[in-house]
């Protein structure tokens, strides 16, 4: 449940006032435009004024890149390897790690689990680095979107992953 009133208190009680923001989208990805229009509604129930900014796709990895942002947004569909996505974006001098965000613990987390061999060892391990990424606020996760999947009876070698990404490296048309 929302509580607005406690809201308000906690951020006077803070010290916070007239804060505002800009939260940059991109119309490459509709669903973060709306989702940042929410959240702009929500926020600005409590005070905080979001200004949402539209950029072209190209232009918000520019500025992304640049670090030319108060608050970004952009969905991640996920990979078939954790490594894939954590190194790359949360170890402290990993390339795509545009939030800066740097702690030993998960650079020590992510290591160990990108040698591990037993795969429940792991997964414990990346399960504890996430959590730290999380505890840390590296990121806030928002959402996971539906997501519908078709296809022909003719098609053959599609799998469904379980991060629902798509991947048509084995896919054929058969018929």
């Amino acid at each position: 449940d929302q509580d607005q009133e406690q809201a308000r208190q906690l951020l006077a009680g803070a010290g916070a006032e007239d804060l505002s923001m800009g939260l940059m989208v991109t119309d490459e990805f509709p669903e973060t435009v709306q989702a940042a229009q929410v959240i702009a509604a929500q926020l600005g129930e409590v005070g905080i004024d979001v200004g949402i900014e539209v950029e072209e796709f190209s232009a918000w990895l520019d500025r992304q890149t640049q670090g030319d942002w108060e608050g970004l947004m952009l969905g991640w569909i996920g990979n078939i390897d954790p490594a894939d996505f954590y190194d790359s974006q949360h170890l402290c001098d990993a390339s795509n790690n545009y939030q800066g965000y740097c702690s030993s613990e998960t650079d020590d987390l992510l290591g160990q689990a990108s040698t591990e061999t037993d795969q429940d060892a792991r997964k414990e391990l990346y399960d504890q680095a996430v959590q730290q990424i999380v505890e840390d606020n590296s990121y806030l996760y928002l959402y996971n979107p539906d997501v519908v999947e078709a296809w022909s009876p003719d098609l053959e070698g599609y799998t469904i992953r379980p991060d629902r990404a798509i991947n048509f490296e084995t896919v054929q048309l058969g018929g």
